[in-house]
C-alpha cells in the first residue's frame, strides 16, 4: 500500500508562525513602552530590525528543511493527494538511502538555491512537483535567497545580490543594504497591513502547500 506523505506543510506553517512571533513580540513590547523608557532606549530601531532578520533566517532554514524532507519522501515513493512522483529510477526503500544518494560524495547539498533544487528534481523525477512549483515563483525565490544570504554573509557579492533583490521586489535599494530595514517595510497595506517578513512567510507557506498537496 502506498504511503501518504505526512502533513509537512502544516508542520512548516506552524513553525513559521512561531518564528514570526519573535519580531512581532519586539514590535508589541516597543509599542507599549512609554516614550523615554529603558525599553524604548534598548529596543531601538536597529535592534528591532535585527529581530526581523533573525525571524527571517529561522523561517528560511525551515523552508530549506521542508524542501529536503519533502523531496526525500517523494524519492521513497510517498504520495501526495495528486499521486506519486514520476521517478526516473526505482524508489528508495528508506529516507536514509535517499539522503545518501542525494549527497553522493558531498558533505551537503544546497536547498537554499531554488535552481539547485530544480536541477535535482529534474535528475530524479519527470516533471517533479519541486521543479514545477519552484519554477512558478523562481525570480522571487531567488530574491528571497539573496535576502537570506545578506543576513548570513557580509561579502560584497551578498550585498550586491541583496540590492538586486530589493530592486526586483520593491523597486529600490535600502540604506546600508539592511535586510532588517527591508523586512520591516510594509509590503501590503490593504486589507490588512503586512510587512515584507510576513508577506514572504505567507508566500512560502503557500508554496509549501503546493509541494505537499
Amino acid at each position: 500500500m502506498a504511503r501518504r506523505i505526512p502533513a509537512l506543510e502544516l508542520k512548516f506553517a506552524s513553525a513559521v508562525d512561531d518564528a514570526l512571533q519573535l519580531s512581532e513580540a519586539g514590535e508589541r513590547i516597543r509599542a507599549l513602552a512609554p516614550p523615554g523608557s529603558l525599553v524604548r532606549r534598548e529596543l531601538r530601531t536597529r535592534r528591532l530590525e535585527a529581530l526581523y532578520e533573525t525571524s527571517f533566517l529561522r523561517i528560511f532554514l525551515l523552508w530549506e528543511d521542508f524542501l529536503e524532507q519533502s523531496f526525500l519522501r517523494y524519492l521513497c515513493g510517498y504520495e501526495s493527494s495528486t499521486g506519486p512522483a514520476a521517478l526516473r529510477a526505482a524508489k528508495f526503500p528508506k529516507l536514509s538511502d535517499a539522503e545518501t544518494a542525494v549527497l553522493g560524495t558531498r558533505d551537503y547539498v544546497s536547498w537554499a538555491n531554488p535552481d539547485s533544487v530544480i536541477s535535482r528534481s529534474r535528475y530524479y523525477m519527470n516533471g517533479g512537483v519541486h521543479e514545477t512549483v519552484l519554477n512558478s515563483d523562481l525570480s522571487r525565490l531567488e530574491a528571497f535567497t539573496a535576502v537570506r544570504n545578506r543576513i548570513a554573509h557580509s561579502s560584497d557579492y551578498a550585498r550586491q545580490q541583496f540590492d538586486n533583490a530589493t530592486i526586483l521586489l520593491v523597486g529600490r535599494r535600502f540604506s546600508a543594504s539592511s535586510a532588517g530595514r527591508f523586512l520591516r517595510q510594509t509590503a501590503v497595506s490593504l486589507p490588512i497591513p503586512e510587512t515584507w517578513l510576513q508577506h514572504i512567510a505567507a508566500e512560502l507557506k503557500s508554496l509549501a502547500l503546493q509541494l505537499c498537496p
